[in-house]
């Protein structure tokens, strides 16, 4: 066991004797910055405590004696962190053959291994709660005048402890549960995968409109009702683990007495904790042996028939007279995105983030903004055009990667092809459009005359954001990167787009479309109707050259390409 975790830990922060082509390339600061930005945090953290603490000390002694386990909501929100973050780290770990298996043949018991897997795994999900309350309670405790005060960081140190590791054992264990029920069901992971993805966009997205509508009104937040339904559920009960915590690493700081129900509640959550760990290492153990996570497979006897695949003729899009190239290109794309739901649901719901804080102002400010409130959800619309733009003709070209040789070996039109990833991007532009024009007509339904040329403009600044994406991705895109959304521990981590390439691919297509369609909408505001439809072809025809322009350069960039860029 001691000999698994010296070289998980080592290989982690990797301070001496480091090997590797990608760990060789960090610097020694760099090496050591994992180390010294937590211990920076600490001594910071520490400092203020003790500049602080001894001015309001009499009052903090007032607060915990009055409540020990004030901070029990707290604590327990540490726990049901852990057992969310773990959910899927057992399974991943038992399910990761490839890498297990080296383990598996050394001498050492299997349920060994698994039981280190997950004692790193606690120690990873402690040390940013420890990087915060070691020194908390350690500043405190120098303040405290009681004898016993410093007793309170080893009580939290080892309260922690238990409280994650009852977490991440029960997430491990659901998480198995989980692997099991939809092992070999790609369509289920699938679509649970994609509606996790959209709770979390979307989660994280009221989570921002919580803060922004705060700092303008006086109302209640919208997640009131969530910490109300917080506590009606039990998180500040006397039974749960984070109450134990607080109410033991408080009483020590201001000398309480302890009570007979807080050494139960210790040794009961200990002896919950041990057991716990050692059931999720006896489930995965069962779980490699049976092969729980495998995708299920049959044996083709002799006697049959294999079918035989013919050579895939991607069809002409319904209405759209297109080469052979270019189709390819869209339905290629389109197919790589949607084969991980965590990719498609990211790339679709992910201008949300940025759209959200052009739709708050009028939100926020409701009937103060008159009639405004439209035009500020109408400017939501750029984040959406210009963004598919990005990702399919930007990000997607890069996550071409080797297949790049192919394309050139074949003496395949990189015009055309990349022409057919920016195509690609044009559906979803207009789904958002129509989807957004219409809540535009149910706020203001005077807006209906603008709408159309709003849909249109969209969808061809939809088409410039691509070329110009697709252009800076030839020039500037990193065609090692990677796709997957998730990585190993350690494991290095390359965007597509870097450094310049990267600002102009996103700031470029912000300014045309904000000027394009808001001078189209302001024409009409001041000099009628007609002038917006009349500025439109304008606006229209500059996009499409933009597109032709773009395309074509990043065509020829991208057949100059030497294959050291990829391989």
């Amino acid at each position: 066991m001691l000999l698994l975790l010296r070289e998980d830990l080592t290989r982690s922060f990797r301070l001496r004797n480091s090997k590797g082509k990608r760990t060789e390339k960090r610097g020694l600061l760099k090496r050591f910055s994992s180390l010294a930005i937590p211990i920076i945090v600490g001594v910071a953290i520490l400092w203020g405590v003790l500049a602080i603490a001894p001015m309001f000390w009499d009052l903090i002694e007032f607060y915990l004696s009055e409540n020990l386990g004030m901070g029990a909501a707290i604590f327990n929100a540490v726990l049901l962190f852990s057992f969310v973050g773990s959910i899927m780290i057992s399974a991943t770990t038992v399910g990761n053959s490839s890498k297990m298996e080296y383990l598996l043949i050394t001498p050492i018991k299997m349920r060994t291994i698994f039981l280190e897997k997950t004692i790193i795994i606690i120690f990873y999900n402690s040390i940013i709660w420890m990087m915060f309350g070691v020194p908390l309670f350690l500043g405190l405790s120098i303040v405290s005048p009681f004898a016993f005060a410093l007793l309170s960081v080893p009580a939290f140190i080892i309260m922690l402890l238990i409280l994650i590791t009852i977490g991440v054992s029960t997430g491990g264990l659901v998480g198995l549960g989980v692997a099991r029920a939809v092992a070999g069901r790609r369509a289920l992971k699938q679509i649970g995968t994609a509606i996790m993805s959209a709770v979390a966009i979307i989660g994280t997205t009221l989570w921002y409109v919580s803060f922004y509508t705060n700092s303008w009104n006086d109302g209640p937040s919208p997640f009131d009702a969530l910490f109300d339904l917080a506590d009606s559920l039990g998180f500040t009960s006397i039974l749960t683990p984070g109450y134990t915590v607080s109410s033991v690493s408080l009483g020590l700081l201001i000398g309480a007495p302890w009570r007979w129900q807080d050494l139960l509640s210790v040794g009961l959550f200990l002896v919950l904790g041990i057991g716990m760990v050692l059931l999720n290492s006896y489930v995965s153990e069962m779980a490699h042996y049976s092969g729980w996570l495998a995708s299920d497979a049959t044996r083709t006897s002799k006697e049959a028939i294999r079918k035989e695949h013919g050579t895939w003729n991607p069809r002409s899009f319904p209405g759209l007279k297109l080469s052979n190239i270019v189709t390819a290109s869209m339905w290629f794309t389109i197919t790589s995105v949607r084969r991980d739901a965590r990719v498609i649901t990211n790339y679709l719901l992910g201008p949300i983030r940025f759209a959200i804080w052009l739709i708050l102002p009028g939100l926020a400010f409701g009937e103060g903004f008159g009639g405004i409130t439209s035009y500020f959800i109408l400017a939501a619309l750029i984040p959406f055009a210009t963004s598919y733009g990005l990702y399919f003709a930007g990000y997607e070209l890069v996550y071409e990667g080797k297949n790049i040789m192919n394309l050139q070996l074949a003496a395949t039109n990189l015009e055309e092809y990349v022409r057919g990833k920016v195509y690609s991007a044009v559906p979803f532009a207009i789904i958002a459009s129509v989807i957004v024009s219409i809540i535009v007509l149910f706020i203001s339904p005077l807006m209906w005359v603008y709408l159309p040329a709003v849909i249109v403009a969209c969808t061809f600044l939809c088409m410039a954001s691509g070329g110009i994406a697709a252009n800076e991705a030839a020039k500037g895109g990193d065609f090692k990167a990677d796709r997957s959304l998730t990585r190993q521990r350690g494991a290095s981590v390359r965007t597509p787009l870097r450094g310049w390439s990267s600002i102009k691919a996103s700031l470029i297509p912000y300014a045309i479309g904000y000027a394009g369609v808001f001078g189209m909408i302001l024409a009409g505001v001041f000099f009628g109707v007609l002038y917006t439809y009349a500025v439109l072809p304008v606006f229209v025809l500059f996009c499409w050259r933009l597109t032709t322009h773009y395309t074509r350069k990043a065509g020829i960039k991208l057949a100059q390409i030497d294959a050291t860029k990829y391989l």
